[in-house]
């Protein structure tokens, strides 16, 4: 969950909770992790609660809780608000801010042709690099392509990589990342990709010496690696990741 600083939200704190996997209790896990952060800081003030979905088919199976249902709604100085990306314009976005571009993907149909889509990529790269700072470029780079996998799920990261015509060849990541398909006895997909980026999104954060082993993270069943991908915001410090790792990874085996 992100906590931005707004500074004409009138003292409002603002939370935002980014959806793109099937989680029945997210408003209820949001809602709490809302109330929790508002009594540990000893906050009373006015709340915006803000949960955005990748896709319509999350916020459906989500289970509603009765006082806040619907776009928007409000329980005392907290307000929820619900944003489902798929049922949103590329433009829309664009308006409320410019950087948002990095979320269009999911603006675009599922089922969108191959063709479409990497004009689309072309335009997104442009315009990310025209909006974020130099020392931003890549990272949002490797952030854009893994949106894109996440919602354009028969892609493989060498189309995606072709699609945004970007070259990570200069960075160790980045040649790793090349030298998948040449590995004997490895075949270059999607799901090496995403481990790939999000690994390489890890280190370039906070350091190589993470508390987990790359060979880890390369091994960790998927849905741990799609949670993950949807967390990786939410830490501010290697502890955090660490923390997150461990309680993840120890739930799935139970």
């Amino acid at each position: 969950m992100a906590v931005p600083q707004d500074p004409q939200s009138n003292d409002e704190k603002i939370f935002i909770e980014f959806q793109a996997y099937t989680d029945e209790m997210i408003r209820y896990t949001t809602a709490s992790k809302v109330i929790l952060s508002c009594a540990q800081d000893q906050y009373t003030g006015p709340v915006l609660s803000v949960i955005i979905y990748t896709d319509a088919i999350y916020q459906k199976k989500a289970m509603v809780i009765e006082s806040a249902t619907g776009n928007s709604s409000i329980i005392g100085t907290f307000k929820f608000k619900e944003i489902v990306l798929s049922e949103m314009s590329e433009q829309q976005l664009i308006d409320i801010d410019p950087r948002l571009v990095i979320l269009a993907p999911f603006t675009l149909k599922s089922g969108t042709s191959k063709k479409e889509l990497a004009l689309k990529c072309h335009q997104w790269k442009t315009s990310a690099l025209e909006v974020y700072q130099d020392s931003l470029k890549r990272n949002v780079l490797n952030v854009l392509s893994l949106f894109i996998l996440n919602r354009f799920r028969d892609l493989t990261v060498k189309e995606v990589r072709a699609m945004l015509n970007f070259d990570l060849s200069d960075t160790k990541a980045g040649e790793e990342l090349m030298d998948i398909g040449r590995q004997e006895g490895r075949k270059e997909g999607r799901e090496e990709g995403q481990q790939e980026i999000i690994y390489s999104l890890l280190c370039n954060r906070f350091g190589e010496s993470l508390p987990v082993q790359k060979e880890t993270i390369f091994s960790t069943d998927m849905s741990i690696i799609n949670r993950l991908t949807q967390s990786l915001f939410d830490f501010k410090t290697v502890e955090d990741f660490g923390l997150w790792w461990n309680l993840n990874s120890d739930a799935s085996q139970k």
